[in-house]
């Protein structure tokens, strides 16, 4: 059958696709058919998905009008240029992504070593997206790639970066929202970031925990680990999220729906990338009692 077709009449949540239990599943094949770079994400009221094919770079978006799936478009600021790696505000008004698109001259972070990714943000209006903005400089003059994700209590930005250390891998950092914009990033401790590579961060809605993706060395398969808040806001050595998630393959970009049901992330447990998503509960089962 044709992608077209696939589509016809799709309604309800998810694409009406068959909630999964505690064992990861395939998100949606027949739809999002081409091998993704970056994790499906969900506008709040879940009438809209963002994702991005590897084969373009270029976000695509399927919205619901009148309970019915539409196919899918490439949205209008990547018609252009790469867009990538989506995460939209708790309201839905701004969407921020990355991008290698030229940045203004007066905005322009220094060269960057490894990549040449910038976040970018764009405003929702009544027929579209705004014109991307680029972050500032304490942002973006950093070597970041790849996934992004924000605190919906605070808006504090989470990312990851390659590291200024030799041979200190990528790490993830965080920059806190102050009076109105994004201070100097701080790489986070020693309860994430190894010797290894650490990237593709998600921040819980509520700031309680935060997965991203280690790889322990070139050699090694990037794996998805959890680092749960204590009540003072420090970050708890990462665990594993062991074999109900990780498997001999690599995974990445995690992703857990607003209303806390889903998880979602990138496997390459078939041979190719693909999204699944599994019963969020498997992260509750992870949390130590004394949190609980």
């Amino acid at each position: 059958k044709s992608p077209s077709r696939k589509l016809l009449g799709l309604t309800g949540p998810y694409f009406g696709q068959k909630p999964p239990g505690m064992t990861p599943e395939v998100f949606a094949p027949n739809i999002i058919a081409d091998a993704p770079h970056s994790v499906a994400v969900f506008s709040p009221e879940g009438d809209e998905i963002l994702w991005v094919p590897w084969s373009t770079l270029k976000m695509q978006t399927m919205k619901q009008v009148n309970g019915v799936w539409q196919k899918p478009q490439t949205v209008s600021f990547a018609v252009e240029y790469d867009a990538e790696n989506p995460w939209l505000s708790a309201d839905g008004s701004r969407l921020y992504f990355t991008s290698t698109r030229p940045v203004p001259a007066e905005k322009s972070p220094a060269k960057k070593k490894f990549w040449n990714e910038n976040i970018w943000v764009v405003e929702r209006k009544a027929d579209g997206w705004s014109e991307p903005i680029p972050l500032n400089q304490h942002v973006n003059a950093l070597d970041l790639h790849w996934q992004i994700s924000m605190d919906d209590r605070n808006h504090d930005l989470y990312f990851s970066a390659s590291s200024t250390e030799e041979g200190g891998g990528s790490d993830i950092y965080r920059s806190a929202f102050r009076d109105g914009d994004y201070a100097n990033p701080v790489k986070l401790g020693d309860a994430v970031n190894t010797q290894g590579d650490e990237d593709t961060p998600f921040i819980a809605s509520d700031g309680s925990y935060l997965i991203f993706a280690r790889k322990p060395g070139a050699d090694k398969s990037a794996d998805l680990y959890v680092s749960f808040r204590n009540p003072s806001g420090a970050c708890r050595e990462a665990v594993s999220l062991d074999s109900h998630i990780n498997s001999d393959a690599h995974e990445v970009c995690p992703m857990v729906t607003r209303d806390g049901r889903y998880f979602f992330f990138i496997s390459m447990r078939s041979g190719k990338p693909q999204i699944y998503w599994v019963d969020a509960k498997i992260i509750e089962d992870l949390k130590p009692k004394e949190l609980k």
